[in-house]
């Protein structure tokens, strides 16, 4: 499986509900999109769950490639390109993804990013104690990136913790697209 991102900066006081109303009227078209697992429509607001900005940040966890290059290169993307402008996609491959039954009612996600640091045995790294731990998740995803050597979690809630570390990000998730087997 991959994971594929890219992340739209907004202006600090750009409509936010501009975004909802571009998800809701098209967030069901990647609906049961083929070889998608899921797609989370996230994003973040100036002054909201402690984000300092407003942005536009959709997570995709693909089963095979093909869909992720049709995705990109055969016309789904060009929305993105035509409304946003040029986007690098950030690209990673999963190393672990866990739902619950009830993974498709998340209303948040919590992202945090680590280092690998360099060592000289992959095999016993040991990534469990790297990260947060949240009750009550939903569904996580572990992606690692080798060409930056960064593992990122991306933690499914229903409703965010009191404290959380300030280097945890917070989305809310505006529409989630899941594969038909998630539902």
């Amino acid at each position: 499986m991959h994971a594929m991102q890219y992340h739209i900066d907004l202006p600090a006081d750009y409509d936010m509900n501009i975004i909802r109303r571009r998800v809701m009227d098209n967030g069901w078209k990647t609906d049961g999109y083929k070889d998608l697992l899921f797609k989370a429509y996230l994003i973040t607001e100036k002054d909201k769950h402690r984000s300092l900005h407003n942005g536009y940040c959709p997570l995709y966890i693909w089963k095979q490639a093909k869909g992720m290059t049709d995705f990109v290169f055969k016309g789904s993307f060009d929305h993105i390109l035509r409304s946003f402008g040029w986007k690098q996609i950030h690209i990673g491959i999963t190393y672990s993804v866990h739902f619950t039954h009830d993974f498709n009612c998340s209303k948040y996600v919590l992202e945090e990013y680590v280092t690998i640091h360099p060592t000289d045995c992959l095999e016993t790294l040991d990534i469990s104690h790297l990260f947060s731990h949240f009750n009550d998740t939903k569904g996580e995803v572990i992606v690692y990136n080798p060409d930056k050597w960064k593992l990122v979690k991306y933690s499914f809630l229903d409703s965010l913790p009191e404290n959380i570390d300030k280097k945890v990000h917070t989305y809310e998730i505006v529409h989630l697209s899941i594969d038909h087997s998630l539902a």
